[in-house]
């Protein structure tokens, strides 16, 4: 019975890595080649994301990429990240007892905070510029908010912070706020 848990947890894990992938790789790359943007320069703005996440958008600039599709770029990443952890924890709860018990024991107290549990969720969007989307997600899990919910809520704290710095990237900033 135990191999069956082992074996059903990594195909659980491996389904989630596919089409995270599929999200944050496949599809920039093919995005990238339909829209004749440089590959060797999405490759290192693809590469650098995974490292300093909305930081890395001068990279793309710099590079010549239209910022648009550096946007694009970034999003996938975060959003193919997101959804990897979210598919992993959900992975760990089900099939990790302790971790599932650590998890229940988490959720009552935060469902004990009335603040925490009624505006909670909305703290993924500055957690996000704050510590970034390797972080926003295993806090959802561990506090139980809806993944679909504190999906959108990341990816719109991270769009803002990505937006941001490719405008002061192009020096728009500077027009706007002399």
């Amino acid at each position: 019975m135990e191999d069956e848990t082992v074996i059903h947890f990594f195909r659980h894990s491996a389904g989630a890595l596919a089409v995270s992938a599929a999200i944050a790789i496949v599809l920039p790359l093919a995005v990238a080649s339909v829209t004749r943007q440089s590959l060797p320069v999405t490759l290192a703005l693809m590469g650098s994301t995974f490292f300093v996440e909305y930081g890395a958008a001068p990279v793309g600039i710099l590079g010549g990429l239209d910022p648009l599709f550096v946007l694009f770029v970034l999003a996938c990443i975060a959003l193919g990240v997101t959804l990897l952890l979210f598919g992993l924890c959900g992975s760990l709860e089900e099939h990790w007892p302790r971790f599932a018990r650590f998890l229940e024991r988490t959720r009552i107290r935060a469902d004990g905070s009335l603040i925490l549990a009624k505006y909670g969720i909305l703290g993924l969007m500055p957690l996000v510029i704050v510590l970034g989307f390797y972080v926003c997600a295993p806090v959802a899990c561990i506090f139980g908010w809806r993944r679909d919910h504190a999906t959108l809520l990341i990816m719109a704290g991270y769009l803002f912070a990505c937006t941001l710095t490719i405008l002061a990237t192009l020096g728009i900033l500077e027009v706007i706020l002399p």
